[in-house]
């Protein structure tokens, strides 16, 4: 590795952008960052950043790298601040992907009886019908926003129906999570108004969904139903979790479930329609939904970084990475390493093998993933069709 190369790089005007996450196509500078500094830290986030694909697979594996990380999403805030957010940084610390064992794997084995592949499979058929549904009805428009009918509605109704929400509450709860989210992924350690302004709306957000959830667990206490937040409210009374545990699982549930199934089709969808001859392999030949849905979720990654907290020291690709520095894992980036894909930049759904690292790896390996799957096969064949 060139120092100087390094430093060039980080010289360049969209590095500065692709480390406030205003890069809009970030795989150039990746590519560059990757063969020049796989391994390197970054002065403006305060973090280092890891791009190749063995170094994050080994990065995912390593218990020294933490996931309980809230240290991370507060970096930056003034202290005198601090204890007016300390509800919300409370709350992201029950979120399933911020913890760590044993209290991750408490959770994560409640959560594993509920969102799996049988879950999935058994709601299939809802969510055929609702694709045919909203294809029958674009049919008849001249003017379609696909974002919102299909890649936004879906995914919001199914995790509402799956969770037992109120079909007329899921809009509300759509803006408060997304309000929300920006902290949970708040990586860069600068402070200033637009960051205030944010966490702010995060903080109050977070209130607002605390209120509606606790209304909502009242109402499953006096009126069970077959659904997710049921059997949630039910281990709370067993004492399997505690009652802010059950809020920010719920709240996970629905942020999550719907916000990386939401951008998976969002890309198929843009990909596909950007990538006519792709296309037009899937629609002559249906075997290859399930491969086209691996290629979309590794050619645009919708979880693209995750970050890590280092727990103890450790080196990773000879760079020593102290205890209490923050590790920013790129999937995105190492979905497109040259070194484990070939053609690494060509999208093609009949690209197999294809082990790319959308949902993580190993005990954080996304929950969520065959429900989101399950999603965009049938969006993609139904679309395709």
């Amino acid at each position: 590795m060139s120092d100087g190369a390094l430093q060039s790089l980080m010289d360049e005007p969209d590095y500065e952008a692709f480390c406030q996450a205003e890069l809009a196509d970030p795989y150039d500078l990746l590519d560059r960052l990757r063969s020049v500094a796989p391994v390197h830290w970054s002065p403006l986030l305060d973090a280092w950043v890891v791009t190749s694909y063995d170094d994050v697979t080994t990065a995912l594996r390593d218990e020294r790298l933490r996931s309980d990380r809230a240290g991370i999403n507060e970096r930056g805030i003034p202290d005198d601040l601090r204890p007016g957010y300390q509800s919300l940084i409370n709350h992201i610390s029950n979120w399933l992907g911020f913890t760590d064992p044993p209290k991750h794997s408490r959770l994560r084995e409640l959560s594993r009886a509920m969102l799996n592949p049988t879950l999935a499979r058994a709601f299939r058929p809802w969510i055929t019908s609702f694709v045919h549904e909203t294809i029958s009805e674009i049919e008849r428009e001249e003017h379609v926003d696909l974002l919102d009918r299909l890649a936004l509605r879906l995914p919001l109704a199914l995790i509402g129906e799956a969770l037992g929400m109120p079909e007329t509450s899921m809009d509300r709860f759509h803006t408060l999570t997304c309000d929300v989210g920006p902290f949970a992924g708040r990586m860069n350690p600068s402070w200033d108004l637009e960051a205030q302004q944010s966490v702010d709306r995060a903080n109050e957000s977070w209130f607002a969904l605390e209120d509606m959830f606790r209304q909502l667990i009242r109402e499953k206490q006096r009126a069970p139903a077959d659904d997710l937040l049921t059997r949630l409210v039910s281990s709370s009374q067993d004492g399997v979790i505690s009652d802010d545990e059950l809020i920010g699982l719920s709240v996970f549930f629905l942020a999550a479930g719907h916000g990386t199934a939401r951008d998976l089709l969002a890309s198929g969808l843009y990909l596909l329609m950007t990538h006519p001859d792709q296309a037009a392999k899937v629609a002559t030949s249906p075997a290859l939904v399930a491969s086209a849905v691996e290629e979309v979720l590794r050619y645009e990654s919708p979880i693209p970084t995750m970050s890590r907290l280092a727990a103890d020291d450790l080196t990773l690709r000879e760079m020593k990475i102290r205890s209490g520095e923050t590790v920013l894992l790129h999937l995105a980036a190492a979905n497109r390493d040259p070194a484990k894909f070939e053609r690494a930049g060509t999208f093609d759904v009949t690209r197999s093998p294809n082990r790319h690292l959308a949902f993580g790896w190993g005990a954080h390996f996304c929950l969520g993933a065959p429900l989101a799957r399950e999603q965009a096969s049938v969006v993609i064949a139904e679309m395709a069709r």
